[in-house]
């Protein structure tokens, strides 16, 4: 006769608790809990007390909180410590991880196990592991017989798109499978051999080699991109790399990143290539001009980049951005992007901040590299720049406020002029609110500047300026919400600030004066400035949850000038044009998915654009995306960018990238990809035409082992 009992067994608990839980997110080495009940169902339940044993037979389910084990008949001798269940056996947790096997034993005292013939699934990251025997030799250590590993999902009876398998393997659940005498296959055909291996089986960043990245080019010859990931501690990182090119040379490097506190965190970047011949790099670009770039590189290329934020004592911000190349062509071959690759000057500087509660102090070192120079002996360093900021504050018990921008610059260069500047801005301001209607803020400031300078042609050696401007400027905000009875949209906000600024600035002669750059000269001003800024913004609720999003962001801009209005004419064909060029911009966005953007400056006497920057991109649910963006600078710059990505099936993915120039009526960049994803693995074939080369590159990603590659991109404190 069949019956069901169900009972808690604390001993029972403790030898389930045996067998690691190795899908976990955080792994304990338990299967089942120590402290919760466990309860035993199956037909028959006995105690043999001869043997003091308990024996369970047909549909026997052991369940806790979740996790069930199921088997044709358990046994478990009080005596010895050994538990043995048997037949279809299978575990199962609340995520959906199994366990499964021929037998399973495990022992009490010794805290071993054996499972035989199993095949082990970790549904958090696919892991299908398969094996003829599985030792359990600590809390989350096994020795494995004949095992097998991949994330390919595939019926027990076919063989998955990829795996490896080996001899023998040890596994440390959260951390490695290391394996002997093993075997890559490709659907059951071996492809590869290694008499070792290591796989990374827990999400966390973990050392490991990323995927390589082969490719071609007659530039390059045969390329393999290979890295190196050692993740050194939980808050610091490093990736080496090693960039083999066939007929070009060697690349070396490292990227270093580390987090010491909160306060203190950095990152360094070092990469040497060492070219066979600069000489034949350089043919390539013959019909390009070497891009613009002074012919300067040899054959060592090298680029350090450093980045460090600290916060001293006292609340002092510290920050280091070092950039440094070996020649003005380094970025044009090895920069990683296409924003890189069109660098004209690249920066280095060191500041430290400190900051009160209406003032802040700022000191900085810059350094710049004009990669248009080959010897910047004229090209201007700031050593050093120091700024003196104070936002508002009251003045005493006046209805006055006072505010001020300061600096002290020292301008050094190899050859050309030199010297030191020092500007003083105090402002006072009244701001009134009449009515609350609008607001109006009339204010004076004052302009002192000093220069000392060295090499003047005059041998003249300290300069001075003294002007002040007067302005006053009145401002409101309009807002008016619309409501609707839509489904999630609720409520529509529309907001207008209008802004009316009138600014004086009296006519100073300056020719005389130095001119290191544009706060050296101050154009006198008699104007009006007026702008108009608007927002629309929605209000959704779906249930408890409210969002809002903005559809449309819109600002406008301009100015009269009426000192340009009212000044004599020189010549007949002489032309006053008080009216400046309309800035605008506007940021339309109808749905999540969908941003439209436009900005630029339009000449209402020419009736053209001086310059302006359009953009568009789109994406859909199933993955679709396309953008485009158009730039132009009247007299320089002019040219489009656009990308595209197509899902052609339901794994095939199509990308196209061009960047043309109206200038030179040619193509700077085109690249087109395929991208084919499989459950457990993906590969891109991509090839790019650059003015200088053309390449192609193929890279394979498989499902575990690529991904650990991607999560080396979040380190932790």
């Amino acid at each position: 006769m069949s019956f069901r009992k169900s009972f808690t067994i604390a001993l029972l608990l403790a030898v389930l608790a045996l067998w690691g839980r190795a899908w976990a997110q955080e792994p304990t080495g338990d299967l089942f809990s120590k402290d919760a009940p466990i309860e035993v169902t199956a037909d028959t339940i006995t105690y043999d007390k001869e043997t003091d044993s308990y024996h369970a037979t047909g549909n026997v389910e052991i369940t806790q909180e979740g996790t069930t084990m199921k088997a044709d008949s358990a046994i478990l001798n009080m005596t010895s410590g050994v538990a043995t269940a048997s037949g279809n056996l299978q575990v199962v947790d609340e995520g959906g991880s199994t366990l499964s096997g021929k037998s399973f034993q495990f022992n009490i005292k010794e805290k071993t196990a054996v499972l035989v013939n199993g095949r082990l699934y970790y549904r958090e990251d696919n892991v299908h592991l398969t094996a003829d025997t599985i030792l359990k030799t600590g809390p989350e250590t096994y020795n494995a017989e004949r095992v097998t590993y991949t994330t390919c999902d595939c019926p027990p009876e076919e063989e998955p798109a990829w795996s490896f398998a080996a001899t023998s393997a040890k596994v440390m659940v959260g951390d490695f499978l290391t394996g002997w005498n093993a075997r890559f296959y490709i659907k059951g055909v071996p492809v590869l051999y290694a008499p070792f291996i290591s796989i990374p089986i827990k999400r966390d960043r973990q050392t490991g080699f990323l995927q390589p990245r082969p490719g071609f080019s007659e530039l390059r010859g045969f390329v393999l991109e290979n890295s190196l990931f050692w993740a050194t501690a939980k808050n610091q990182d490093a990736t080496f790399y090693l960039d083999i090119e066939s007929k070009r040379g060697l690349g070396k490097g490292i990227e270093y990143r580390y987090i010491r506190s909160a306060e203190s965190f950095g990152e360094l970047f070092l990469y040497h290539f060492q070219e066979k011949s600069i000489e034949r790099v350089r043919e390539f670009r013959d019909g390009v001009d070497n891009l613009s770039r002074p012919e300067e590189a040899e054959n060592s290329r090298w680029r350090l980049k450093y980045q460090h934020s600290e916060l001293l004592p006292g609340s002092v911000s510290l920050r280091a951005n070092l950039d440094i190349v070996s020649d003005d062509e380094y970025f044009i071959d090895f920069g990683r992007n296409s924003a890189e690759r069109s660098l004209e000057s690249i920066e280095s500087n060191l500041s430290a901040t400190k900051s009160w509660s209406n003032w802040s102090l700022v000191g900085q070192l810059r350094v710049f590299d004009n990669l248009l120079d080959a010897d910047d002996e004229e090209t201007l360093q700031r050593l050093p720049e120091v700024t003196l900021t104070g936002t508002d504050s009251k003045l005493y018990n006046t209805p006055l406020y006072l505010s001020s921008v300061s600096s002290y610059v020292n301008f050094w260069r190899e050859e050309g002029l030199r010297g030191q500047r020092l500007d003083v801005r105090p402002r006072l301001s009244l701001p009134m609110s009449p009515g609350g209607y609008f607001d109006f803020i009339p204010s004076v400031g004052p302009m002192a500047t000093l220069w000392y300078v060295e090499g003047a042609a005059d041998d003249k050696s300290y300069y001075d300026r003294f002007l002040y401007d007067l302005r006053a400027e009145l401002r409101t905000t309009f807002v008016r919400v619309y409501r609707t009875d839509l489904e999630t949209l609720k409520a529509v906000r529309h907001t207008i600030r209008p802004n009316v600024t009138y600014v004086y600035v009296p006519e100073a002669v300056q020719d005389d004066l130095p001119n290191f750059d544009a706060l050296d000269r101050l154009a006198p001003q008699n104007s009006l400035s007026y702008s108009l800024n608007s927002t629309l913004t929605g209000k959704h609720r779906e249930g408890e949850n409210v969002w809002y999003f903005d559809y449309l962001y819109l600002d406008l801009s301009q100015s009269y000038n009426l000192y340009e209005a009212q000044r004599e004419l020189t010549s007949p064909g002489d032309e006053r044009k008080p009216f400046s060029e309309i800035t605008g911009e506007i940021v339309v966005r109808p749905s999540p998915r969908v941003t439209a953007t436009a900005k630029g400056k339009f000449d209402p006497y020419e009736s053209r654009f001086n310059t302006y920057d359009i953009s568009l991109a789109a994406a859909d649910r199933r993955g679709d995306t396309i953008s485009i963006a158009h730039r132009y600078v009247r007299d320089g710059a002019n040219y489009i960018e656009g990308f595209l990505r197509a899902r052609l099936t339901g794994g095939v993915n199509f990308t196209y990238l061009q960047r043309y120039s109206f200038d030179e009526y040619r193509s700077l960049e085109s690249a087109y990809g395929i991208e084919y994803a499989h459950q457990c693995w993906s590969a891109t074939l991509t090839y790019t035409e650059r003015l200088e080369e053309k390449i192609v590159y193929l890279t394979f990603n498989l499902l575990g082992l690529g991904k650990v590659a991607g999560i080396q991109g979040s380190i932790a404190e």
